[in-house]
């Protein structure tokens, strides 16, 4: 793995950023730029969102070569690509329209191995990359995220101001090598995946036990909120969901899976493995997944 640190002469950030990938956290994070004073050049396949963040003051391009030339002296592209193929042709293209000194950030959810990979390419011609695990759901992009930042400490020094901006109080740090801030927000996901399986297991139980009928989910869920040893965002997403829809009538058992990732842990593979039989039963645990994943990542949720 390559580890050592470009250096370059001391910039003065520009504050204009280019900006590729407007899906559900790319267009809040390039919303919230904006609000913060950002200068934004975006660029979208579908254009409804780019149309979206172009009326807020966006800057319209057409391609990764109309994006570059609209950025000032050291350019820096964000890419907000879904991990593999076309994260994959952007980091290439890119390798031939920057010059030493610009930077590329990765804030996709890439396998970190891959993003040693496109980092050394990268280096290779002078030009930094940082991977940004970017973590909150389309609420956190918009209002504030936590951010997981590996690659060249310099860079990231450079950009530390737009990374403070984005993130709630002591939301961001840099996580060392390259590769790293992906490496961290892999295990970050994987936790994820395990504590959602462990939530929604309970709250079935609770619902489907010996009480079944008598209790109400969404006061409960609520009350573990305040003071319990499990309180967290994912009890407050559970509370916000129950409250609204009871039994979760009307929501298939069928729970989104990325798929960026096969680590061989047993809880975090069961939480998986549990993604997969969701789509074959009508449990209340994994309607409650549905549930959640739709509350804190605005994944689809399949009506019944």
């Amino acid at each position: 793995m390559a580890s050592n640190s470009l250096h370059f002469r001391v910039f003065i950030m520009d504050r204009t950023i280019g900006f590729a990938g407007l899906g559900k956290m790319g267009k809040n994070i390039v919303l919230q730029m904006l609000e913060k004073g950002y200068k934004v050049v975006a660029l979208n396949r579908s254009p409804a969102p780019l149309d979206e963040v172009v009326a807020k003051g966006a800057i319209r391009s057409s391609s990764l070569d109309d994006l570059v030339s609209k950025l000032g002296d050291r350019k820096v592209v964000w890419l907000m690509y879904p991990a593999g193929e076309v994260t994959d042709r952007a980091i290439e293209r890119l390798g031939g329209l920057l010059k030493r000194g610009d930077i590329v950030i990765d804030g996709a959810n890439n396998r970190y191995t891959d993003t040693v990979k496109h980092y050394e390419f990268l280096n290779s011609k002078g030009i930094s990359m940082l991977d940004a695990g970017c973590s909150g759901g389309p609420s956190g992009a918009r209002n504030g995220m936590c951010m997981m930042v590996g690659g060249d400490k310099d860079s990231y020094e450079y950009l530390q101001e737009l990374f403070k901006k984005l993130s709630v109080p002591e939301g961001h740090m840099y996580t060392g090598p390259s590769g790293s801030g992906h490496f961290v927000k892999m295990v970050h996901n994987a936790i994820e995946y395990g504590m959602m399986q462990s939530l929604a297991e309970g709250v079935d139980l609770v619902a489907n036990g010996p009480y079944k009928g008598k209790l109400d989910l969404g006061e409960i869920t609520e009350l573990w909120n305040h003071g319990s040893v499990i309180r967290s965002y994912l009890v407050e997403l559970s509370a916000r969901a129950l409250k609204r829809n009871a039994t979760l009538e009307g929501i298939e058992p069928y729970v989104e899976d990325n798929g960026e990732y096969a680590i061989p842990f047993s809880a975090i593979s069961s939480s998986l493995f549990e993604r997969f039989t969701s789509r074959s039963d009508k449990h209340f645990s994994h309607r409650l997944l549905a549930a959640l994943r739709h509350e804190f990542g605005g994944h689809a949720i399949k009506e019944s």
